[in-house]
């Protein structure tokens, strides 16, 4: 399980800095998120969060047309309908397990309930980053087949949808597929999962003020017809480095366990000489500090309630940090 915010995160840089997972208003390009600041992170989306808003520097498209080929252009238009609806088009917000994807047949009202429906088909979810004076952009990110297509009665052949990623610099112009392609493919069980990543992104992206990744949702085969899969998009992570490539990533060698814990946790530090430890709740809110200057490091938490929560180590030396997620039982 995970929490329930975008908690940006540093792993190859200096510094950290939480980044909720606040929802922002409809916006066709939405604000880049500077990787100076640390990496990105989205963990979560919630089926009631309002219509017209999106995770943090985030949004979701619309396209005019069920695409059975990947595409490239920037024809969308903003997803604005409530993220728990159960028919024709759409994006559904399952909490710790991101967001998911759906089109069908018939276009998305155009109210987002009844009458006129004007090509409102599923297409991408894109985020934008400020990658200036950073180097080495990755990305990683989880994709599962939620319903597999029903292959109109032929399951062993149902249609096939992917998500691939894509990316340009600045906020205009034709997409470019990430070399490999890099995708996800659906599958014909419900609950086939992969992590994809992390992937560099070409060099073009390195040091830009503006560059926007997208995963584009298609049909790659037709197999016998039916239903379209419902696939989920999770853990999205973007690392950087500097421009100079000079900072160190120290505390990356730490590991937490047991998870899930009771009574208490252990932290094993196979690098970290002068480190500390904080515990923080869902909200990034921290709850207390601990020390990290051992290499089996064993912290309380039996004073905690059942639930989720973040653990940050940061080397006080390099400040490079990691942050890990804890359930406590």
């Amino acid at each position: 399980m995970k929490p329930f915010k975008v908690i940006p995160t540093i792993i190859l840089v200096c510094s950290v800095f939480l980044f909720l997972n606040t929802e922002t208003k409809a916006q066709t390009y939405p604000s880049p998120y500077n990787l100076s600041l640390g990496s990105y992170h989205f963990t979560s989306w919630d089926s009631l969060s309002a219509a017209g808003t999106y995770p943090s520097n985030m949004i979701f498209q619309f396209v005019p047309s069920n695409h059975i080929a990947p595409f490239y252009d920037d024809s969308a238009t903003d997803f604005s309908c409530p993220y728990n609806m159960s028919k024709r088009p759409r994006v559904n917000g399952y909490m710790y397990k991101g967001i998911g994807f759906v089109t069908t047949s018939n276009s998305q009202y155009n109210d987002c309930s009844s009458g006129t429906a004007s090509k409102r088909f599923m297409g991408a979810a894109l985020l934008s980053l400020n990658t200036s004076a950073r180097s080495s952009i990755s990305v990683q990110w989880k994709s599962e087949t939620m319903v597999p297509g029903d292959g109109n009665g032929s399951p062993s052949t149902p249609r096939i949808w992917n998500l691939r990623l894509q990316y340009r610099v600045g906020s205009s112009g034709n997409f470019t597929d990430v070399p490999g392609p890099v995708e996800f493919v659906a599958g014909t069980t419900t609950g086939d999962s992969l992590t994809l990543g992390p992937t560099v992104l070409p060099s073009e992206c390195n040091n830009k003020s503006v560059v926007q990744v997208r995963w584009i949702y298609f049909e790659s085969s037709a197999g016998s017809g039916g239903t379209r899969p419902r696939l989920r998009l999770d853990d999205i992570e973007v690392q950087s480095a500097s421009f100079l490539g000079l900072e160190p990533f120290t505390a990356q060698g730490c590991e937490l366990f047991p998870n899930p814990a009771r009574s208490e946790f252990f932290i094993h530090n196979s690098q970290v000489k002068n480190g500390s430890v904080d515990i923080m709740n869902e909200l990034g809110k921290i709850i207390r500090t601990e020390s990290l200057d051992n290499e089996n490091n064993r912290y309380s938490c039996s004073d905690l309630s059942s639930g989720i929560y973040l653990v940050r180590v940061t080397d006080n030396m390099t400040r490079s940090t990691k942050v890990m997620k804890l359930i406590i039982k």
